[in-house]
């Protein structure tokens, strides 16, 4: 029985200049994380720039992520590629580095038939002695995961642990309530989109993989707790930050990645604002870290001082 359920990051690759992996930022970033209190770590991913890494940089990110917090916090390790024999191999080998699940995008590029995604997900469970996750996000692969082909996974393998669905569509969450847990109780269902996170948990869903709790992951633990205390003027009010939230990073004109890594630096964190192409220029958020302090600062990340790159103080009230 896996059933996790709670507070997800999914987080950002910090680089260097030179375009290496700053492992120090990302170790910075997730002690902060795990100090702030979030349940889980979704490295490489799509936050995290995956198809820009090479399979060593993965694995050494999952490593990383494990002698960080490993123990404190659940490691997801994400295998998705282009080639099916890679995606075995990175599962098999995110399993050595101790991740606590693995995860995958269905197959890209050519859209497979049902029985073919069906066999993708099967033999990724039975190549890997960690469970799995189904993380389908049609805005990037093109399709999304039929809810019955969900429901069939589920009940053929207990090696496939949940989905992460990264939508906008209540009714596609819902019905993966409604059927897949009605079928497997302990199958973990979280919201890919933060502001859908107290909808997932409303419906009977297990929590959130987040993008803005890099920056802010206060908000997300802060809904959590309100949901387990049954707090619903709590939980309704800070869902209705995180909403807010949400929109101000996905308002600056960059990628979320660099939008978010941008963000971070602005704000006196550790992370350098440079993403690998084809992700690419700068992102202006002047504006935005003003009004993150302004409005969030109890929110934020335990290592970012609201200080701006010139080392003075944001005033807030």
């Amino acid at each position: 029985m896996h059933g996790f359920s709670g507070v997800v990051v999914a987080v950002v690759t910090p680089y260097k200049g030179g375009g290496g992996i700053d492992f120090e930022a990302f170790k910075w970033l997730l002690e902060g994380l795990a100090s702030a209190g979030v349940d889980g770590v979704w490295v490489a991913g799509t936050t995290g720039e995956w198809t820009s890494l090479s399979h060593d940089e993965r694995i050494k990110l999952f490593q990383a992520a494990v002698e960080a917090v490993g123990g404190r916090v659940t490691v997801f390790g994400g295998v998705s590629s282009l080639r099916v024999e890679d995606s075995i191999m990175l599962a098999r080998e995110a399993s050595d580095a101790g991740v606590d699940y693995i995860f995958s995008t269905p197959p890209l590029y050519y859209k497979p038939g049902r029985q073919a995604l069906a066999r993708y997900y099967l033999k990724l469970a039975d190549s890997s002695d960690r469970p799995v996750f189904i993380y389908t996000i049609p805005s990037h692969v093109g399709y999304n995961i039929p809810v019955g082909l969900v429901e069939e996974l589920a009940l053929e393998s207990n090696g496939i642990a949940g989905i992460k669905a990264t939508v906008n569509d209540y009714t596609y969450i819902g019905e993966l309530v409604l059927r897949v847990k009605r079928a497997r109780s302990d199958f973990t269902i979280l919201s890919g989109s933060e502001e859908l996170m107290l909808h997932t948990l409303s419906i009977g869903g297990d929590g959130s993989v987040s993008a803005v709790a890099n920056i802010l992951p206060g908000l997300p633990v802060a809904l959590r707790n309100a949901w387990s205390s049954k707090d619903l003027d709590e939980a309704s009010r800070v869902n209705k930050l995180i909403v807010e939230a949400r929109n101000l990073v996905e308002g600056i004109d960059a990628p979320l990645p660099l939008a978010v890594k941008s963000l971070i630096n602005k704000l006196g964190g550790r992370i350098t604002p440079i993403s690998r192409p084809p992700i690419s220029g700068v992102a202006d958020v002047a504006r935005e870290a003003i009004e993150v302090c302004r409005r969030f600062h109890e929110y934020l990340h335990p290592g970012i001082p609201c200080r701006g790159e010139e080392g003075y103080r944001i005033q807030y009230s």
